[in-house]
């Protein structure tokens, strides 16, 4: 928690840099500065992203979309979406009786990030992604005899979620860009039997692609 509120902490400073206030002593001047000011430059994109991480002791792909405005090239405000992509098996206990399961979820929310250099052909971007999720384990023995899906969902909890991460970007041309780099995922609030938060938290490496008015 900690470490999440020190992220938390650490983001807002940076997007405050962006209202930045400069004194005249003008009586006259009492426009208010602000990061959406009347002549910032708006321009939307959207993105794909790839991530290989670890949960529950297995490798796995969460796999995402989103969309959203670059502010001034120098800032990003929009929302996404990321699923588990891949069979994440581990052996778990159901009942008091040990059984190989499966685990399935995602999240949803806002990213909020900055830009340094975003003109050049390789820059940085610090996106930090906010939200919650779901996360269900389920039996898919559960029934055997069934012609059909033989998968039960044992149980299934929500959970908050903070992702920050630090990538370099390659403008490819005008209109496309691809980013690579890590990021790091806290969740907090799973009440489950066979997962803990701790098990869902970790790093991960990931691949961007942007397109959009850059």
């Amino acid at each position: 928690m900690k470490s999440i509120i020190t992220t938390v902490f650490l983001i807002g400073s940076f997007l405050a840099s962006g209202q930045r206030y400069v004194d005249t002593h003008d009586p006259k001047n009492e426009e208010v500065k602000s990061l959406l000011g009347k002549g910032s430059e708006l321009n939307g994109f959207g993105g794909a992203d790839l991530k290989i991480s670890e949960l529950k002791d297995e490798r796995g792909l969460i796999a995402g979309a989103y969309g959203g405005v670059l502010i001034d090239r120098k800032y990003l405000l929009g929302v996404g979406g990321y699923g588990i992509a891949t069979n994440i098996d581990f052996d778990g206990n159901v009942d008091g009786v040990d059984k190989p399961l499966n685990l399935h979820g995602g999240y949803a929310g806002i990213i909020v990030g900055g830009m340094i250099g975003s003109k050049e052909v390789i820059h940085l971007t610090f996106p930090v992604f906010f939200g919650a999720g779901s996360i269900q384990v389920s039996d898919k023995d559960f029934f055997p005899n069934s012609p059909n899906d033989a998968e039960f969902i044992i149980e299934q909890s929500a959970f908050m979620v903070v992702e920050p991460a630090a990538q370099l970007e390659f403008n490819i041309t005008e209109y496309f860009r691809l980013a690579a780099g890590m990021s790091y995922r806290y969740i907090t609030g799973t009440e489950l039997d066979n997962v803990k938060d701790s098990e869902l938290s970790g790093g991960a490496i990931m691949i961007s692609f942007r397109f959009g008015r850059f």
